[in-house]
């Protein structure tokens, strides 16, 4: 069983207007998870708590780097859509994320437990040991990760490549 996902929360920031923000959990290169739970979030109580342990109910959303999670057949979500705790998961319009409001704490903690466990059978992560936390809404392209098949550049137009055996 995964460590409590709360012990991984870390403050962003807070302020009147988006209330109390928590850095995203990347688990792994492609899913990223965020937990939030202040005045302004779907949580319950619908207030801002200096005790995490005392929500019941959770504001969560999850992305993916390319492709959008949601992509059919081959996004993150195909794995997590028929989840006991995806039922209540929507992506609003002109998002990138599933965003689910009043998430039951317990599943919250099933939801870590899922994208360990997906991120560890793709060969994202060996461990639970390897999550991280980034900014809210880093550009998840920037972050670690194999690169993919765009990764390998092609010459520019017109560049000369290097004769066969010849000295680099």
């Amino acid at each position: 069983m995964a460590k409590d996902f709360r012990e991984y929360l870390v403050e962003a920031s807070r302020s009147d207007q988006f209330g109390r923000v928590f850095k995203e959990l990347a688990i792994g290169f492609k899913v990223f998870v965020s937990f939030q739970a202040s005045e302004v979030h779907s949580c319950t109580p619908e207030e801002t708590l200096d005790d995490i342990y005392q929500y019941t109910h959770w504001e969560v959303a999850m992305r993916s780097t390319t492709p959008p999670i949601d992509t059919p057949k081959i996004g993150p979500w195909m794995s997590f859509r028929d989840k006991e705790w995806a039922e209540p998961f929507d992506r609003p319009e002109f998002q990138r994320a599933m965003v689910g409001e009043f998430i039951p704490t317990e599943h919250c903690q099933q939801i870590l437990e899922d994208c360990i466990a997906y991120a560890i059978e793709k060969g994202h992560i060996e461990s639970e040991v390897e999550i991280r936390t980034v900014e809210p809404d880093e550009e998840v392209k920037k972050t670690m990760g194999c690169g993919g098949c765009g990764s390998k550049k092609k010459p520019a137009k017109g560049a000369k490549l290097p004769e066969a055996g010849a000295a680099k």
